[in-house]
């Protein structure tokens, strides 16, 4: 046997190998289970980094996560009949408001998180910032700013409902209507004690403000320098420090991250107009807390239930914890809640 025989032999033989690899690859791939999740884009470092457990665990599955705003999410499986196994919302009270009881039984609390004023060295006057007087800076005239869509992320909405609470903290009436209402299409009146933000669904912004459909996708505007802040979540911020991103935390009473203030926060509301001109679906600010829910329909039931397991053990606690968001741990259940699965008892207790 010469030579180019041989080469041509081992050529031959190599590329039978590498087609059969890719065949086996492919046909493994295809033949998958699928946990499908919908999921709020504040999350996509911590369920990122469970999936990849979760899978590692589970070599036969095959974790498919979908970010959006909280709102856009749970819409997927309530307006378009998307199949799902698990949702996950940057506001618990959506879950118990739009998906109980005809999507799902149960709801649990399991991480909560905190609202900041994030900025860059860019950022104009963020040297001179500080929790007295940013809303001041954000006013001024050469001064931009943005937050989320509040029709279809929470995010957005509780940064314009602290506005709202803004005026009482700092006994100045005038900061939500310089910041938001003279600037867009939101409006808000005063109810009794507290105050309806209402939110149309085209905002029609001047171009002091940027909005995006979730908070996720404003950081690289801020930080190219094309707006100067960002009312933003705490994991977000810290997410992109690398990236030359800083953050001022808000006084406690406009955090949204200490439960003893809910009183006061229930005070503002929301209306949003996103789905129907004559139909308004209404929102409480309530302090930021994530729940997570297995739908009762889920495809894949089991594997759903064994991954939000993952999600409340030990080891997801401590992903919560290194994705900057605070793990409630043991999860609490939602007044509402009911059939709770057997396998997640030991991570949870009643509210």
């Amino acid at each position: 046997m010469n030579n180019k025989t041989l080469a041509a032999i081992v050529i031959i033989i190599i590329a039978v190998l590498a087609i059969g690899a890719y065949t086996y690859n492919t046909y493994s791939n295809q033949h998958k289970e699928v946990v499908t999740i919908y999921a709020a884009d504040s999350l996509a470092q911590q369920l990122n980094s469970t999936a990849a457990k979760f899978e590692a665990q589970h070599p036969n599955v095959d974790v498919q996560v979908h970010y959006s705003g909280s709102q856009a999410a749970i819409r997927q499986i309530t307006d378009l009949n998307k199949s799902a196994d698990i949702v996950v919302s940057a506001d618990y009270g959506l879950i118990d408001q739009r998906l109980m009881p005809n999507y799902t039984s149960f709801n649990l609390k399991y991480a909560s998180n905190t609202m900041v004023i994030a900025y860059t060295n860019k950022s104009k006057n963020s040297t001179q910032l500080n929790s007295t007087n940013w809303y001041q800076i954000l006013g001024d005239s050469n001064v931009k700013f943005g937050f989320s869509d509040p029709n279809s992320d929470p995010a957005g909405y509780r940064a314009v409902m602290m506005l709202q609470l803004a005026d009482t903290y700092y006994n100045d009436s005038t900061i939500f209507n310089k910041l938001v209402a003279n600037n867009s299409a939101i409006t808000s009146e005063q109810d009794g004690t507290g105050y309806v933000v209402s939110v149309p669904s085209n905002l029609n912004q001047t171009s002091k403000i940027m909005v995006r459909s979730d908070a996720a996708q404003l950081m690289p505007s801020l930080q190219s320098g094309d707006i100067d802040y960002v009312i933003t979540y705490k994991n977000i911020a810290e997410q992109q420090k690398s990236s030359g991103v800083e953050y001022m935390e808000l006084p406690d009473e406009l955090s949204l991250s200490n439960t003893s203030y809910e009183p006061q926060l229930k005070k503002i509301k929301m209306k949003e107009f996103s789905d129907n001109a004559n139909k308004t679906k209404n929102v409480t600010l309530t302090p930021i807390v994530y729940g997570v829910t297995v739908l009762n329909n889920a495809p894949q039931r089991q594997l759903a239930i064994d991954f939000v397991q993952l999600l409340l053990s030990p080891t997801g606690t401590q992903i919560v914890q290194n994705s900057f968001q605070d793990p409630i741990s043991p999860a609490i259940v939602t007044n509402n809640s009911t059939n709770i699965p057997s396998e997640l008892q030991q991570y949870v207790k009643s509210s």
